[in-house]
């Protein structure tokens, strides 16, 4: 009874924190409900749009068949294209991610009720035209005959890493594609697209009381769904590297990936930071591509957001195939650099600098608002917040640098594709 009770106290502090951590910033008070088991968030701003994401408690990890995800969100997307242009949208998106799928839509105030009746219409009345399912099936199919050396380096190394099985392997090629019929992508779509799996957040300029907005959605049929994923952190024993064949490319597309920490992670906010150091402050990339001349171009990945309950980064890069032992060790050595000697205060500050600019970027006119707010409830974590994330950022001396890279950079997973000789 004691521990029943504790739980409940806990899920209560986390609803109740979830709109006063807000209202402690001096950010616009967050309004939540509940309608026919959708969660319902409502934020207004003074900006002249009005951001709507509806997310959905389901992936491309839960599927029958891998590729239904993508051929559903595809078949979504088309339809808000077309109710964009007809109704005057600003913009729409559909993203699929292994724990969730998210639906963006930006509009003006006036047009906010038009995109509301349309998720609605989405959650509430099934997919009916194969024809058109099947059109995206072949043309996804025929797309992934022409993926790029690097992004198939990408893939392997994701399937590597997290094995050919697990719901987090989001390789995709043509024959699992064409496998898919019509009564997979029913089925995805009936366990996906339902009120009590979605959660629906609001920010922006409208005028409209949250009760008036509720309405909207009296029709939709009720039910609590959640249909999360349970998934475990990965961890490398050993180092692999794998080589392929690139039967039309003249250059070594690489791909060297560590596991790397949850949100909820206490690393987490020290690898934030290396994470940013070695792609967008530029330091790996300056030493390799500039200093050093090794590489053409490249990036790293770091998709905790993405797929949030084993997260991986990344560095894709592209080579002379007789550097890929160089580019190989380079990499390396750069990473047990800041494991040995971490990285100095003023760099740290630099780095959380260069990160509070690019962000004030976003955020212009209030964007993303709608989008984190949902985030952070699906996900259980205040640190999807900017404001939130600076307190933690701030607090990184390094020794947690250094203690974060000897985490996580240890084993390794090397994927190459090298011309044809």
């Amino acid at each position: 009874m004691n521990k029943k009770l504790i739980l409940i106290l806990s899920i209560l502090i986390l609803i109740l924190g979830f709109g006063s951590a807000l209202a402690e910033t001096g950010l616009p008070q967050i309004h939540r409900t509940t309608v026919q088991g959708m969660t319902f968030f409502a934020q207004k701003t003074d900006s002249s749009l009005v951001e709507v994401t509806l997310l959905l408690k389901s992936g491309s990890g839960i599927e029958p068949k891998k590729g239904v995800a993508i051929i559903v969100n595809q078949f979504v997307s088309g339809i808000l294209n077309h109710y964009q242009r007809k109704s005057g949208w600003v913009s729409s998106a559909v993203e699929t991610y292994p724990d969730y799928s998210l639906i963006k839509i930006k509009s003006s105030p006036k047009r906010l009720k038009t995109v509301l009746i349309t998720l609605n219409d989405l959650l509430t009345y099934p997919l009916y035209d194969y024809d058109f399912a099947s059109d995206l099936q072949n043309l996804i199919s025929t797309d992934l005959k022409a993926t790029s050396s690097i992004t198939k380096a990408y893939y392997d190394f994701n399937r590597e890493f997290y094995g050919a099985k697990h719901p987090y392997n989001n390789d995709l090629d043509s024959d699992s594609i064409k496998s898919i019929n019509g009564n997979d992508v029913f089925k995805w779509h009936r366990l996906t697209y339902r009120p009590g799996n979605a959660i629906l957040s609001i920010s922006g300029g409208f005028k409209e009381r949250l009760k008036t907005l509720e309405k909207l959605f009296r029709n939709m049929p009720s039910g609590i769904i959640d249909n999360r994923l349970m998934v475990k952190p990965v961890i490398l024993d050993k180092v692999s590297q794998i080589e392929e064949v690139d039967r039309n490319g003249r250059v070594a597309s690489i791909t060297i990936g560590y596991p790397a920490p949850r949100m909820k992670d206490p690393e987490f906010p020290a690898f934030k930071i290396i994470a940013y150091y070695l792609e967008e402050y530029q330091h790996y990339f300056e030493e390799l591509r500039v200093k050093e001349g090794l590489i053409y171009a490249g990036f790293a990945y770091y998709n905790y957001l993405e797929k949030p309950n084993a997260p991986n980064i990344a560095f894709l890069t592209m080579t002379e195939p007789k550097l890929l032992s160089r580019v190989e060790t380079r990499t390396v050595e750069v990473l047990k650099e800041l494991a040995e000697k971490g990285l100095g205060q003023e760099e740290i500050t630099g780095v959380i600098e260069a990160m509070k600019a690019r962000s004030s970027i976003t955020q212009v006119e209030g964007r993303g608002l709608a989008t984190v707010n949902a985030l952070s409830y699906y996900l259980e974590t205040q640190l999807v917040y900017d404001h939130n994330l600076w307190v933690k950022l701030e607090e990184v001396t390094s020794a947690d640098i250094q203690k974060a890279a000897v985490k996580y950079f240890q084993n390794y997973i090397r994927v190459a594709y090298l011309p044809k000789q």
